[in-house]
C-alpha cells in the first residue's frame, strides 16, 4: 500500500500547539530586564486540543518563540550527530564539577506514566515528547513555547533540520577609515522538528510554532512503530521501522507474523518517500497452521535503533532484530549497510548465526542499539555494534563490516546484555549492561569501558546495589538499560533503580549519583515523579544535563529533569 502523505492544512492538522503570540499573552507578560531567559507566565488552558486529549495547564513562556537555528551548542536527534556517538565534546561543564550537579528545574508530562524518548536541545529550546504530545520548552527555565498532540504515542528522540539556508538581512556597513562593521544580521530559515509514532507515522512540525508541516504514514502493518529516532542528512530524513509484533506473537492464538522491517529516506520539505527498502526480501504468505491458528512468513527484522550515517562512503547503517520462522533471513540479527542515494543494500554482516524462533538465544542475538561510527588514529574509521547478548563488535566499514575485534561486555555469559545504546569518545566505547537482557533475566547492571583500537576492556564498574525508593509489585532492578552519554572525563548512565550516575572515564569511579525516583515540584505545576531510567539517555548542552525519568516496564514516572552546577 502506498504511504499516505498528509500536508499541513487547517482541517488536517488537529493542532494543539500552544503559542504565546496566538494566545495574546505576549503584550501582557512583563519580563524582568535582568532575565536571562523567558520566564513562566500564569497557567492557561491549552487551546485547540486534538479530539480526545485531556486538558492540562500549560505554563507559557513570557516571550514569543523565535526561529530555530542549528549551531554547535546542541544535541540533535539520538546521538547528537549522524554518527550516533552520543559524545558531547563541548558540554560547558568540567568533569571535576560533575559532583556539584544539582536540580535546576523539573517539567511534568501530564497524563503520562512513562517517558521512553530523550530531550533534543537546539537554539535554546528543549524538544521532547511523551504520551502523544510533543513539547518545545525553554532550555533555561523549562517554560512552554508550544505543545502539539500527535495521533499516537511517540517513542523517539526528535531531530531538527533547517529547511533553507541562513541569509544576511543587509550587507555589511562601511565605517569610517575604510573599516567594515563585522556584525551581520542574518535571517534564520524555517526549521522542522521530526518525530515518529508507534503506528508507523512520521511527522514534521514547524519548530518555531508547533504546527504540522506534513505527516507521512510510512508503514500500515498494525504492529509497526517508529522506535529509533529519525536522522537528518542533506535534505533527507532517514527512518527505520520497528515493531511490537514479537510481543503479540507470545499469544498462542495470534496469527504470526506479517511485519517486515524497513529503512526509508524522506524529503524533509515534503515528506515524500525517496526510497524504501524492506529487510525481508519477500512478502509474507500463509504457512502451515499451528494448533489450528493460521501462520504467516517470512517476517520480522525490526530496527529499534536510529540509523547511523556515513557521508564519506554514502552509506546508512542499521542494526537489526530477529526474524520469524519459517525461514531465517540473511539480514536478521545483523549490521546492514544501505546506499544513501537509493537504499540498495551494499553489505550485510551477521555476527552470530541467527537463533531459531523461540529458542533461549532468540532475543539475545538481536540488536536494539544504534551502531556508532568513530574515527581512529591514522584516518581509519571503526563501526561499533552492541548486541543484546552483551557482545561488542569493532567492525571495519571499509571492508564490508569485517570484524576487527569482539568482546563480551557482560561479566559472564548469562549476566546481562546491551539494550538502548552505547557512547564513544576519542579513545573508548562505554557500554551499559542490563541483567534484564539475560536469559533468565536478573537484576544486575554495570558500565564497561572498552579501548576502541584494541577491543581490550579498560574497566568495569558494577551498579550500586542500593534499595529502590519505591515499594510494591515493581521489582528493584539495577540493570543499566538506559543509553550512555559521554563528555570529556565523565560518562553518564541511568539505571532501572532510578539512579543517574556519572563515572570517571579514566577508572570508572562514580563521580555523582542522583536518585530520580521521587516526586518533584514542576515548573508547569503538573503532579510529577520519577521512576526507572530506561531507553533514551541524558543529553548535555551548555552546562545542563537533561534526562527523562519513568519506565513502562519498570517503575513509572512522568518527569523531565534539568541539572546544572549548583542548580544555577
Amino acid at each position: 500500500m502506498p504511504a499516505l502523505i498528509q500536508p499541513a492544512s487547517s482541517a488536517a492538522t488537529a493542532v494543539s500547539a500552544v503559542i504565546l503570540a496566538c494566545a495574546g499573552l505576549a503584550a501582557a507578560a512583563t519580563a524582568s530586564p535582568q532575565a536571562q531567559s523567558p520566564q513562566p507566565a500564569p497557567p492557561v488552558e491549552s487551546a485547540g486540543m486534538a479530539a480526545g486529549a485531556s486538558p492540562g495547564a500549560q505554563i507559557l513562556c513570557s516571550e514569543p518563540p523565535g526561529p530555530v537555528a542549528l549551531g554547535s551548542a546542541q544535541w540533535n536527534g539520538w546521538g547528537r550527530g549522524i554518527e550516533n556517538t552520543r559524545y558531547q565534546p563541548e558540554p560547558a561543564i568540567r568533569a571535576t564539577d560533575v559532583s556539584r550537579l544539582a536540580l535546576k528545574w523539573a517539567f511534568g508530562y501530564p497524563g503520562a506514566s512513562s517517558v521512553s524518548g530523550q530531550p533534543t536541545i537546539a537554539d535554546g529550546r528543549v524538544f521532547v515528547a511523551s504520551a502523544g504530545h510533543v513539547y518545545a520548552l525553554d532550555a533555561k527555565s523549562g517554560c512552554t513555547y508550544w505543545r502539539y498532540d500527535i495521533d499516537a504515542h511517540a517513542f523517539t528522540a526528535i531531530a531538527i533540520a533547517e529547511l533553507g539556508a541562513q541569509r544576511p538581512i543587509a550587507k555589511p556597513r562601511k565605517l569610517k577609515r575604510g573599516r567594515i562593521d563585522a556584525h551581520l544580521d542574518v535571517l534564520k530559515p524555517p526549521s522542522a522538528a521530526f518525530i515518529g509514532d508507534d503506528k508507523g507515522g512520521v511527522y514534521a512540525l514547524d519548530a518555531e510554532r508547533g504546527t504540522l508541516l506534513w505527516k507521512t504514514q510510512l508503514e500500515t502493518q498494525p504492529s509497526a512503530r517508529i522506535q529509533g529516532a529519525p536522522t537528518v542528512y542533506q535534505n533527507r530524513l532517514y527512518v527505520a521501522v520497528g515493531s511490537s509484533e514479537s510481543d503479540a506473537a507470545r499469544n498462542a492464538s495470534y496469527s504470526c507474523c506479517t511485519f517486515r522491517g524497513s529503512v526509508a529516506a524522506l524529503d524533509i520539505a515534503t515528506g515524500r518517500i525517496a526510497w524504501k527498502t524492506y529487510l525481508v526480501g519477500e512478502e509474507p504468505r500463509p504457512t502451515p497452521s499451528a494448533n489450528g491458528v493460521q501462520q504467516f512468513g517470512p517476517a520480522g527484522i525490526a530496527v529499534a535503533g536510529a540509523p547511523t550515517l556515513d557521508g564519506a562512503r554514502g552509506l546508512v547503517y542499521v542494526a537489526t532484530g530477529d526474524s520469524f520462522n519459517p525461514a531465517l533471513q540473511p539480514m536478521a540479527d545483523a549490521v546492514v549497510a544501505l546506499d544513501l542515494s537509493d537504499g540498495q543494500v551494499r553489505w550485510s554482516k551477521q555476527l552470530q548465526p541467527p537463533a531459531a524462533e523461540g529458542s533461549a538465544a532468540d532475543s539475545t542475538r538481536e540488536f536494539t542499539a544504534s551502531p556508532i561510527l568513530r574515527p581512529l588514529a591514522g584516518g581509519r574509521q571503526l563501526l561499533l555494534a552492541g548486541q543484546r547478548s552483551g557482545l561488542v563488535y569493532g567492525l571495519d566499514p571499509e571492508r564490508s563490516g569485517e570484524v576487527l575485534w569482539q568482546l563480551s561486555g557482560a561479566e559472564s555469559k548469562n549476566s546481562g546484555g546491551i539494550e538502548s545504546g552505547m557512547a564513544a569518545d576519542h579513545h573508548s566505547v562505554y557500554v551499559a549492561i542490563s541483567g534484564l537482557s539475560a536469559e533468565p533475566a536478573n537484576s544486575t547492571g554495570s558500565l564497561v569501558a572498552i579501548d576502541m583500537k584494541t577491543g581490550a576492556k579498560r574497566w568495569q564498574t558494577a551498579a550500586s546495589a542500593v534499595a529502590c525508593s519505591w515499594s510494591g509489585a515493581v521489582t528493584c532492578s539495577h540493570g543499566q538499560a538506559q543509553a550512555v552519554t559521554v563528555i570529556p572525563g565523565a560518562a553518564f548512565s541511568g539505571s532501572m533503580d532510578g539512579h543517574l550516575r556519572a563515572y570517571s572515564t579514566i577508572d570508572g569511579k562514580i563521580l555523582w549519583d542522583y536518585d530520580t525516583a521521587r516526586d518533584f515540584a514542576t515548573v508547569n505545576r503538573v503532579k510529577a515523579g520519577g521512576g526507572s531510567l530506561d531507553q533514551g539517555g541524558a543529553t548535555i548542552v551548555n552546562g545542563v544535563v537533561y534526562v527523562n525519568s519513568g519506565s513502562e516496564r519498570g517503575n513509572p514516572g512522568n518527569v523531565l529533569l534539568a541539572f546544572s552546577v549548583d542548580g544555577k
